[in-house]
């Protein structure tokens, strides 16, 4: 499909903080532009769980990272695990509170930043000093960056290239410590500090952490490892590609997505993952509702990275069946694991081998493993975030389809409006409406998907 326009656009918000990756085909970060509309905005996130922490209790009804979180138990649970799970929510928390102008979940999502940042080391490292292992900060970093990504205040890059800079490739290296590299190459990307970029090379290359290693994604193998640690890091050498423009990480990120959907694959778009991945030979496999956003946060750095619809496709499939099937529709229940056949759910539901019988895959406020509860407020912000990307010269996107509306200003110093009306997908008819003050040009992309025969955002 030829492009409508050709001149560069640009979203009101953030238009000199957000340079893309310089290997990216398009750009993220516009979630100060955007405004989801009809079934999108009533997805009740607001009005549910995310909207009320209380409901799940600990560690959500707690100051969250405004502060220091106490344990609820002395024998259960390792010590990072109510940072990471306080950060998954944050995060969730934040960017709903962008999207639809809540000034409540705006105010106790910044709040935590405001004392992550105060209250770093003397060295400068973020995050619970009582708490050693990286991964919290992993999590937390997309709080941050959706702060800056809204705000353009400089702390931000500035305090994370302070963080980063105290570690080394041993410690990055180290299990999930590895994610690092996601928040490592953004602040480069706003930096320049080089040394981020080559700490990340030689700890994804060393090959010393036991997960998603080069080798592993370059063979030819099934996946046999925890589910959402292979969704964390399969990104990592798309991300790396992104910023270094060598082939070699993008043949590996292809060829390991490739063998999770061959191997692992569901109806509804997700991996099979009752905690490890459990393969797709069985009908009533499950996955882990933690896996619907990480795969598709990672699907969106695909994305982006490449502009091809494929991601697109796979980013709808997921949000659109898998996400809303694991949630209760007014948004106060999850599931912890979630099943495209699951007939029944009751409190002794959970038909896979790990915790077999248990809660698990039943509908309830929170989990004996708190971890899904937090990232479950995730996935559709995300997807709202990126309904409408950058592409390189400056066209604007309409990547992902959906009721919303985004604002972009234009290089003349015009604003213009787009308001995408549609009831997608319970029906395929989209119609875009332009609202501009005086008649100009824009670069307007369109997705076809790839059913219809297009490899690319077109």
């Amino acid at each position: 499909m030829k492009k409508l326009f050709s001149i560069i656009a640009l979203c009101l918000v953030g238009t000199a903080t957000n340079a893309q990756a310089p290997y990216a085909q398009f750009q993220g970060g516009m979630i100060g532009c955007i405004e989801p509309q009809g079934w999108i905005e009533e997805f009740r996130q607001q009005t549910g769980l995310t909207g009320h922490p209380e409901a799940m209790s600990y560690p959500y009804d707690s100051c969250l990272w405004a502060g220091e979180i106490g344990r609820n138990t002395e024998t259960y649970g390792s010590d990072w695990w109510r940072y990471e799970q306080t950060a998954y929510y944050t995060d969730g928390l934040l960017r709903l509170g962008y999207l639809l102008g809540d000034r409540e979940m705006i105010a106790k999502a910044e709040e935590g930043i405001r004392y992550t940042l105060a209250n770093a080391s003397s060295t400068g490292v973020l995050g619970n000093k009582a708490i050693e292992s990286m991964w919290p900060m992993c999590v937390y970093f997309r709080v941050l960056q959706a702060y800056y990504e809204r705000t353009g205040d400089p702390a931000i890059p500035a305090a994370l290239e302070r963080h980063y800079m105290n570690f080394t490739q041993e410690q990055v290296e180290k299990w999930r410590n590895i994610v690092s590299i996601e928040g490592m190459l953004w602040t480069y990307g706003k930096t320049g500090n080089a040394k981020l970029l080559d700490i990340c090379e030689r700890a994804y290359n060393g090959g010393k952490f036991g997960d998603l290693t080069p080798a592993v994604a370059a063979g030819d193998e099934r996946f046999v490892m925890h589910g959402v640690t292979c969704m964390e890091e399969l990104k990592l050498p798309m991300l790396l590609y992104a910023y270094t423009g060598k082939r070699y990480y993008l043949v590996l990120a292809l060829n390991a997505e490739r063998k999770l959907t061959r191997d692992h694959m569901l109806p509804d778009g997700v991996p099979a993952s009752a905690e490890a991945l459990v393969g797709n030979g069985n009908v009533i496999n499950s996955h882990e509702t933690c896996d619907i956003s990480d795969y598709t946060w990672t699907l969106e750095q695909f994305l982006l990275t490449t502009g091809e619809v494929r991601w697109a496709d796979k980013i709808e499939k997921a949000v659109f069946n898998a996400g809303p099937g694991a949630v209760t529709k007014d948004f106060r229940s999850l599931q912890y694991f979630s099943s495209v056949n699951q007939v029944i759910a009751t409190g002794r539901s959970n038909h896979n081998e790990f915790f077999h019988g248990s809660t698990w895959m039943a509908f309830r406020p929170t989990h004996e493993t708190e971890c899904c509860a937090g990232n479950v407020h995730r996935f559709m912000p995300n997807y709202v975030a990126h309904m409408w990307i950058r592409g390189k010269d400056g066209s604007i996107a309409a990547a992902l389809y959906g009721p919303s509306a985004a604002t972009f200003k234009l290089p003349n110093g015009q604003q213009c409006r787009i308001v995408q009306q549609t009831s997608y997908p319970f029906d395929g008819e989209i119609e875009f409406s332009f609202g501009l003050k005086n008649r100009t040009n824009i670069s307007f992309l369109l997705r076809i998907p790839m059913v219809q025969g297009c490899q690319n955002i077109c």
